[in-house]
């Protein structure tokens, strides 16, 4: 007999819109609209025996629909559909900053005019101001037409002749291109819907939801269930539960998809996989049927190990079945997704050619379910993001995906594709977790550490929390019970007072998981100062809306609660490719960061400093650094100032590495260093990339690094940074790489 998969892809963006002034702050809907909205559900349809389920989260829809009917925009379409030729010289900046921000192999260096862009701009070596003198007019035209000509998934390139015109001509576009360029998105975009819809009419796809701004609903409903995983996290001050406002959250969600979708969603990704008995109740009473979320809260609420050494999966008779998930007066259904095949997905099979990655999947599962271990009720459950990965892959992983969804359909190794709803209809769950006895967690280390684990997270949620409290008085005074404001999309408003319609919509907005996801030292998104003023604005619209004065504490940012360090700390895995140059711009993208001019004094050096930016970060077994030398005058050798680079370790003390520039590179080491020749590798070219052992420096789990680079120029003057501390971090923990990656 046949064993059923479960596919469920994750399509998720926050609330970019500041609803006070109607634009998103960030293109990320827009840009995931025209690529995986689009693309992920076109590839289903290109296979009648498909069946998997897309999870689209109520946030990410609304924005969708504001560019769709609303003529919705942001800064960077703004600044796309400008002429070129009126331009300011901040625009032009704006552009130079922001219009690489893709990935640097699989979207900007396949297309030779692009790379030739990116390597112009030369990231690492000079700002903007300084790179706008080269580019042209027309470089800059050509520049706008690539940021977006590139994000389009290659299924539009085969529907749109006007895309491959344009692709195959390269350089020299037109405003007039640029225009149609643009009417292609919006077409593209205004599809989006139209095809999940018409997926979901014919049964290959299940459309599910999730509470309607994502947020942690089990943090909403009791902040206290943190404790179960970390018993000693403190509460932010003010703290309470905000049953009322998940109720809403929910309520919004189950009502707004049926009414954009055309029917009512069975299922539900909680935001984050983040469950709680609490939960159970409140989700069923809007009619949610079943939830998934990962593995470790399955092990953690049986209270038992599913997988031995080496990752194996022992039990895979208690996670490849749907199991009854019992609360006080009724239960709902739930699927645990199997971690491993999941991440293979994420994040293994990135490089490899498509056919051989579906095949090696394919094998994976066979191997993992094979015997049926749960008879009837064995169903394998893979989720994961359905928009972030697809950018590593060769095609946006479009030879993979067709490989895979062909040979599901045909039924390849005894595998069927199946809708998790159907599944449950069929073969309704036999086992039950008893009430209470759901573990409170998130599919990242079955925790809510990155939400509320951090000094930064507990003041965002003392913010929301007190902005709350006037929201309340104020509904109060105007005669209003802050309680019927758990309505949904399509419910009469409890109210015809619009400003507080639009106030409390507000607060639902900053209580969204993404802002949480930000703060804190583990996770960085290239825009975490975007993301900080967004929260805040959120809720100062809150008080814009009533025609109060917002308190002056909306005017500090969340992240001053990591103190005035010189620097930014390291936050998630490195793989960078050593070979002294800028690679990509996502390369260095979680490691902490130390630039000069940023620290005080800088300014009143005699001469311009030697270096222009230090990266440091880690993988599980190594250190990263990478040093970026201050731009030379034209005409100069690249770096020709500086000749030598040293690491000047503080723990392990006296520690050194000397790095002489070549050709060819001569590396010399000092002090408490074990077989450190073996273990240290180093590129020089347009900036420096080295690569060093903790072994090698005799450094275990969870100890203190720390450092100094000091740079040496041909006049035999050095300088060391920073000056007024080291940079340093923990080593990390063994299982790194597990928890650092997105749903």
């Amino acid at each position: 007999m046949s064993i059923p998969v479960a596919l469920v892809w994750h399509q998720h963006q926050p609330y970019y819109k500041d609803t006070s002034t109607g634009e998103m702050a960030l293109p990320w809907v827009r840009l995931h609209g025209i690529k995986d909205y689009y693309g992920m559900a076109k590839l289903v349809e290109e296979f009648p025996g498909m069946r998997c389920t897309i999870n689209l989260v109520p946030s990410m829809l609304t924005q969708l629909l504001d560019y769709v009917e609303n003529k919705g925009t942001d800064p960077f379409l703004r600044r796309t559909q400008m002429p070129a030729s009126s331009m300011t010289s901040g625009d032009v900046e704006f552009v130079l900053d922001h219009f690489f921000m893709a990935q640097w192999d699989r979207m900007i260096r396949v297309h030779p005019r692009y790379r030739e862009l990116l390597e112009m701009r030369r990231f690492g070596r000079r700002g903007a101001r300084a790179a706008a003198q080269d580019f042209t007019e027309q470089d800059v035209r050509d520049l706008q037409v690539w940021f977006t000509l590139a994000w389009f998934h290659p299924v539009c390139f085969d529907e749109y002749e006007v895309l491959r015109t344009l692709r195959a001509k390269g350089k020299g576009f037109t405003d007039a291109e640029k225009d149609a360029l643009l009417a292609v998105e919006q077409e593209v975009l205004g599809r989006v819907i139209p095809l999940h819809r018409k997926l979901l009419e014919s049964g290959q796809l299940e459309l599910t939801t999730t509470p309607f701004y994502h947020p942690i609903l089990p943090l909403l409903c009791d902040m206290r269930s943190a404790n179960a995983a970390m018993p000693r996290t403190p509460m932010p001050r003010g703290y309470q539960a905000l049953v009322e406002d998940a109720e809403a959250h929910v309520k919004k969600a189950m009502d707004f998809h049926k009414r954009i979708l055309g029917e009512s969603p069975a299922g539900m990704w909680p935001a984050e996989g983040s469950v709680s008995p609490q939960i159970l109740p409140l989700l069923a009473k809007q009619g949610v049927q079943w939830i998934a979320t990962d593995e470790e809260i399955l092990s953690a609420s049986l209270g038992t190990g599913l997988r031995g050494g080496f990752g194996t999966l022992d039990r895979p008779d208690l996670l490849y079945r749907p199991w009854k998930l019992e609360y006080e007066g009724g239960s709902m259904n739930a699927v645990f997704r199997d971690h491993a095949l999941s991440d293979l997905v994420g994040f293994q099979y990135q490089n490899w050619d498509g056919e051989a990655a579906a095949t090696a999947f394919l094998t994976r599962l066979e191997a993992a379910s094979r015997g049926r271990p749960c008879g009837d009720e064995t169903l394998v459950t893979v989720i994961l993001d359905g928009e972030n990965c697809w950018e590593h892959y060769p095609e946006q992983g479009v030879g993979f995906l067709r490989h895979l969804y062909r040979r599901l359909q045909d039924g390849e190794k005894g595998l069927t594709p199946t809708r998790v709803k159907d599944f449950i209809q069929a073969h309704p769950p036999s086992k039950s977790i008893a009430p209470g006895k759901l573990f409170p967690g998130s599919w990242i280390n079955h925790d809510f550490y990155i939400w509320i684990g951090h000094t930064e997270d507990r003041k965002g949620w003392e913010y929301v929390f007190s902005t709350r409290e006037d929201l309340v008085a104020e509904t109060k005074r105007r005669g209003v019970n802050p309680l019927d404001f758990s309505h949904g999309h399509g419910t009469p408003l409890p109210t015809e007072d619009p400003a507080l319609v639009h106030a409390w919509e507000s607060l639902y907005i900053a209580e969204g998981s993404d802002w949480f996801w930000w703060f804190g030292d583990d996770h960085s998104s290239g825009n975490d100062e975007a993301f900080d003023r967004l929260f805040r604005q959120h809720l100062k619209n809150v008080y814009t809306y009533l025609k109060l004065p917002a308190p002056a504490y909306l005017d500090q940012p969340v992240m001053g609660a990591r103190g005035k360090s010189s620097f930014t700390l390291p936050h998630s895995v490195l793989e960078p490719v050593l070979d002294g140059r800028v690679t990509s711009y996502f390369e260095w993208l979680g490691s902490g960061e130390y630039r000069p001019d940023k620290e005080g004094g800088v300014m009143e050096a005699a001469a311009p400093p030697l270096c222009h930016q230090i990266n440091f970060g880690f993988d599980r077994d190594h250190l990263f650094v990478r040093v970026n030398f201050q731009e030379e005058p034209r005409g100069a050798q690249d770096g020709a100032r500086v000749k030598c680079v040293r690491l000047l370790f503080a723990d392990p003390k006296d520690a050194m590495l000397e790095i002489e520039r070549g050709p060819p590179l001569k590396l010399s080491h000092q002090g408490a260093w074990l077989a450190a020749k073996l273990a240290t590798e180093v590129a020089w070219d347009e900036i420096l990339e080295a690569k060093l052992s903790f072994a090698s420096l005799g450094l275990e789990r969870s100890k203190e690094i720390s450092f100094f680079v000091q740079l040496e120029d041909s006049d035999g003057r050095t300088e060391r940074y920073p000056r007024n501390c080291a940079l340093s971090f923990a080593v990390p923990p063994e299982d790194v790489e597990e928890r650092d990656w997105m749903a």
